[in-house]
């Protein structure tokens, strides 16, 4: 089990340097500002968003598991700079009711503030935050839902930097991830996600648990035991 702040050396035979996956705490703030901004710079299926989403889609994305489940977010670094990340969390039922008290209702009270711009980000997290708009996951039925918590409580989101793709740098975060899942005996984790990383998370030894249509694109759900 990686403690915080360890470090482990894994080499890449692509490119014959090595990298390291690092167990996040919450007052690393050099490592959670390169995350955010690697969120930013892949966030639009894998292609950098638009610059003026940058302030609000960070905060959306990764500042939940900064205050909720620090501890459970993986940084990949290389040469010192970070090249990827792993977010994720042991108990997605845990995470989801202190994500309503710890995270949305203050980032809904900042943009009826006016501290964002009115841009897709902040209209459809408002919509959401009030029903109006189903989230992906949420077209699942909720008996699904229930036995995703219950065999497969964990989740995650991982994004890496383009030029390190295909590298073994996700296949390393989400083996630190399940060592340190199996650690805490938690039995399973889960993940929803489109078509495209559907087989590198199959390789990984994740099974398709079910699908969807949200606006016409497929949604999968995925599980892998621990």
């Amino acid at each position: 089990m990686l403690l915080n702040g360890d470090s482990v050396r894994f080499a890449s035979p692509m490119l014959h340097k090595p990298f390291t996956v690092k167990r996040l705490s919450s007052n690393l703030e050099a490592e959670w500002r390169a995350v955010r901004e690697i969120c930013c710079r892949t966030g639009n299926n894998g292609q950098p968003i638009s610059a003026e989403r940058w302030p609000f889609f960070p905060r959306l994305w990764v500042e939940p598991y900064q205050k909720i489940f620090p501890q459970w977010t993986y940084a990949a670094q290389a040469g010192g700079l970070v090249i990827g990340y792993l977010t994720g969390c042991p108990d997605s039922r845990a995470f989801a009711r202190s994500w309503l008290w710890r995270f949305a209702l203050p980032l809904l009270i900042d943009v009826i503030r006016g501290r964002y711009s009115w841009n897709p980000d902040a209209r459809t997290f408002v919509r959401q935050f009030f029903g109006l708009e189903m989230q992906p996951d949420g077209i699942f039925p909720r008996e699904f839902r229930r036995m995703l918590y219950r065999d497969y409580p964990a989740h995650l989101h991982m994004n890496v930097e383009a030029a390190w793709r295909r590298r073994g740098v996700g296949a390393k975060l989400i083996e630190a991830f399940i060592g340190d899942l199996r650690g805490a005996v938690i039995p399973g984790v889960h993940l929803y996600c489109g078509a495209d990383p559907v087989p590198f998370y199959l390789r990984q030894g994740f099974k398709e648990l079910g699908k969807v249509f949200f606006r016409e694109i497929a949604v999968f759900a995925l599980g892998r035991r621990c």
